[in-house]
């Protein structure tokens, strides 16, 4: 069994996501607020996304053996919901096991090193394991459900995890707020980034469930999504 997906997003008016081109935009303030009214236990991002609430010093490698089980591993915690990350490789640095209130889990692959696998340990991290070399996220959703008990969760960025979890049939409702401002710039970040290679649906069918002017200059927009 895999939780309910809702991905949450602001955007531009042509569906660009990166906030800070735009000008006195508070963005990122729309987005918390938004958020916060969701029904979900947590939060799955990209590796690039949660590298904003990582340690910014480079993590010292070690050399030797460690012997760490390359199996999943639920850290000690008490917090009921959940800051999740896609790291395959396993680069992120981490100091701590929460992300401000919620308990930190990574998504790896059989890449990782034990060495970094210890690190996640000893930083009270968990960590679940995706895929050899690539991530199987329908069984990342089912390892979330069946070692924390999440039901809801929402996938917030970037654009290549939103489309990934999007062109794998495995999001059910799309929560986004437009904001008024247009971005113009070819090539930057949008919604969903689906890659050309692989298998991809040419289109994925939205049915509208809600929509609301938000403080005014804002446009909230709720679908359900079919398939």
């Amino acid at each position: 069994m895999k939780p309910y997906v809702i991905c949450h997003m602001v955007c531009s008016v042509d569906g660009r996501i990166l906030g800070q081109r735009w000008k006195s935009g508070g963005s990122a303030k729309v987005f918390e607020d938004t958020a916060a009214t969701i029904d979900s236990q947590g939060w799955i991002v990209g590796r690039k996304t949660m590298a904003e609430f990582c340690s910014k010093k480079p993590r010292r490698k070690r050399r030797g053996h460690f012997n760490v089980p390359k199996t999943d591993y639920v850290a000690p915690h008490t917090q009921k919901t959940f800051a999740v990350g896609l790291d395959p490789s396993g680069k992120l640095h981490w100091e701590t096991g929460n992300v401000d209130t919620e308990h930190a889990i990574m998504v790896v692959t059989e890449k990782v090193t034990t060495d970094y696998l210890d690190h996640l340990r000893k930083a009270g991290v968990s960590y679940i394991f995706g895929g050899t070399s690539a991530l199987d996220l329908g069984k990342v959703l089912q390892k979330l459900h069946k070692l924390f008990g999440v039901t809801r969760i929402t996938v917030q960025g970037g654009g290549s995890n939103n489309g990934s979890f999007l062109n794998e049939g495995l999001i059910d409702e799309l929560s986004l707020v437009v904001m008024p401002f247009a971005d113009g710039a070819a090539g930057t970040q949008s919604v969903f980034d689906i890659k050309a290679s692989g298998k991809r649906k040419l289109s994925h069918r939205l049915k509208l469930i809600s929509h609301e002017v938000y403080q005014s200059q804002h446009i909230w927009l709720k679908y359900a999504v079919l398939d």
